[in-house]
C-alpha cells in the first residue's frame, strides 16, 4: 500500500508540473449531399446520405511528415500541413443508399491561419471572409505529373471559424472552437490531376470525442514507479 501511495503521490506531482495538450480527436458526421458537379464512381446524387469519420492527432510529432512553411499557390494556400499514417488515422465516407465506402490510405491535417475562403469555391455554403479553419483529409489518390493527386479520390472535413481560433499557424490546435462551421467535400482526379467530379455535404449532425494522449512526463512517473515496485519485491 506504501508503493501504491508513492505510486499516486509521484504521478500526481509531475501532472501538476507538465501537462500534456495533445489529443486525438475523431469526429462523426451526416449529412446529405448539396451538390454534385461533374463525373463521380459511384453515382452520387443531391439529396443522399452521407456518413463520414475522420481521425486525426493534434500532436505534430505522430506525422511522417509536414511542412511548416506553408504556401502560397493561388488554390493551394495554406499555413502549414501534416501527414499522419494510416491506421490509426484516416477517413472513412459511407454513401447510404448504395453502401458504398470511401476509406483513405493517407490522413493529413491542414492548418490555415488568416486566410479567405468561401463563396462559390465552396458552394455558398459560407460566404467570402477571412477565417480560421483546419482541414482533416482523406485521400486514395497517388501523385501526378507535376505532384498534386491523382487518379483516385479525396474526402475532406473542414472545419471554419473566426480568425481567433488558430494564433499559430505552425501547430495543429488542441481545441475546436465553440463556434464553427463543418463542410464535407468530395473530389475525384483522373491520371492528369484534372479534377473531374466534386461532391458538397451539407452536414445535420456533429460528434467529437477526444482522447488525450499521455505526456512524457506520465510515462516517466509509471517506469519510476515500476523501479520503486520492482525494488520493494
Amino acid at each position: 500500500m506504501k508503493a501504491l501511495r508513492l505510486l499516486l503521490s509521484l504521478t500526481i506531482s509531475l501532472s501538476l508540473y507538465t501537462t500534456s495538450h495533445a489529443v486525438i480527436v475523431t469526429i462523426n458526421a451526416s449529412g446529405q449531399i448539396r451538390s454534385v458537379d461533374g463525373t463521380y464512381s459511384p453515382d452520387l446524387s443531391t439529396g443522399d446520405n452521407i456518413n463520414a469519420v475522420f481521425v486525426y492527432d493534434t500532436d505534430e510529432q505522430q506525422a511522417t511528415s509536414s511542412d511548416t512553411d506553408g504556401s502560397t499557390d493561388p488554390g493551394h494556400e495554406y499555413s502549414s500541413f501534416y501527414e499522419l499514417p494510416s491506421p490509426p488515422y484516416g477517413g472513412t465516407v459511407t454513401h447510404v443508399p448504395s453502401g458504398g465506402t470511401f476509406t483513405s490510405n493517407t490522413a493529413a491535417v491542414v492548418v490555415n491561419d488568416n486566410l479567405q475562403n468561401g463563396g462559390a469555391d465552396l458552394d455558398n455554403i459560407i460566404a467570402v471572409n477571412t477565417y480560421d479553419w483546419i482541414e482533416v483529409l482523406g485521400s486514395n489518390t497517388i501523385d501526378g505529373p507535376n505532384g498534386y493527386p491523382a487518379d483516385g479520390e479525396e474526402w475532406t472535413l473542414a472545419m471554419f471559424s473566426d480568425t481567433s481560433w488558430i494564433t499559430d499557424g505552425s501547430l495543429i490546435p488542441d481545441d475546436l472552437p465553440a463556434d464553427y462551421t463543418p463542410v464535407l467535400v468530395g473530389q475525384e482526379f483522373d491520371e492528369s490531376e484534372n479534377v473531374i467530379g466534386v461532391v458538397f455535404v451539407d452536414i445535420n449532425t456533429i460528434s467529437i470525442t477526444v482522447v488525450p494522449e499521455p505526456s512524457s512526463s506520465s510515462i516517466f512517473a509509471l517506469g519510476c514507479a515500476a523501479l520503486i515496485l520492482r525494488r520493494r519485491r
